[in-house]
């Protein structure tokens, strides 16, 4: 009796220690889900100065909804040519620069406006620049773009 009692201790023990151990291929697999090292996001000057506009475009648009027209708007807005994009995320230079260009051309244009519904409308064209250039190269941020839009009164 007490050999039966060993045997099956044994066999209940080498039962669990078996079900226990992983194979080299479960290792391998388990591993190769995960990163070997964590890369932390550093955000590029690019994205940078356009969160900067982005926070500056809304008290913008405060202003204009308040009937003010605004003198004038952030020098930093022009280092849009030259500041350094996030890797691979702008192929085409020149279609980036049409963008940025016609960005600026609408900035100059809310403070050259001659009364508040032209300042509305060319805060309008400025965002639906910002929402077409976004359309191409990230979309990410388009849904709260198409948010900045002021609404027009007839």
């Amino acid at each position: 009796m007490r050999k039966i009692i060993v045997l099956g201790c044994l066999i209940g023990a080498s039962f669990f220690v078996g079900c226990n151990q992983t194979t080299e291929a479960e290792k391998k697999a388990e591993n190769e889900g995960q990163p070997k090292e964590l890369e932390m996001y550093e955000e590029s000057e690019l994205a940078l100065l356009m969160r900067e506009m982005y926070e500056d475009n809304l008290v913008l648009k405060t202003q204009i909804e308040n009937g003010e027209i605004p003198e004038s708007f952030p020098e930093d807005f022009y280092n849009i040519h030259t500041a350094i994009a996030s890797k691979g995320m702008i192929s085409d230079t020149a279609a980036f620069n049409v963008y940025a260009e016609q960005y600026l051309v609408n900035m100059k244009k809310i403070t050259e406006a001659s009364d508040k519904k032209q300042a509305k409308i060319a805060y309008n064209e400025m965002v639906m620049t910002c929402a077409s250039c976004h359309q191409i190269y990230c979309q990410g941020p388009l849904p709260k773009i198409r948010k900045m839009k002021i609404k027009i009164d007839e």
